[in-house]
């Protein structure tokens, strides 16, 4: 029997708001994943200065990761890990359904991350340090 092109499989359209691995969503997705990837290691080089001290812990001065300073980078550090594992996940779930509103809450939620340390570093460079 010889089939004609009406008998043959044809390929079902994409859902609209899913990405089909070509063009504008496959280097989303790559960009997504190097942002999703240089935040954790961030997180991680934060979480890894941490200079473990003995008590006796006094506020401002001796905490159980170091210095006031060290400290509070060792919980930034932890902070951002945590981050990068949620936004990883939150991601996938975007892409499996490609949901707008989420790639939109992401998109405010890394802009919202990243913020204060970009406007530091434009001030700092601004003022020649």
């Amino acid at each position: 029997m010889q089939t004609t092109k009406s008998d043959a499989p044809s390929t079902p359209r994409p859902v609209e708001g899913t990405t089909d691995g070509t063009g504008w969503g496959r280097w989303g997705w790559r960009a997504f994943l190097v942002a999703t990837a240089v935040t954790a290691i961030i997180g991680w080089f934060f979480a890894a200065s941490m200079d473990p001290t003995g008590g006796p812990y006094a506020m401002d001065e001796r905490y159980p990761f170091g210095s006031a300073l060290r400290t509070w980078q060792v919980t930034v550090g932890f902070d951002w890990i945590a981050y990068a594992i949620l936004f990883g996940a939150a991601g996938s779930v975007a892409r499996r359904t490609g949901s707008r509103r989420l790639w939109g809450a992401l998109g405010v939620s890394f802009v919202i991350l990243w913020f204060p340390h970009v406007a530091i570093g434009i001030a700092l460079a601004v003022a020649g340090e």
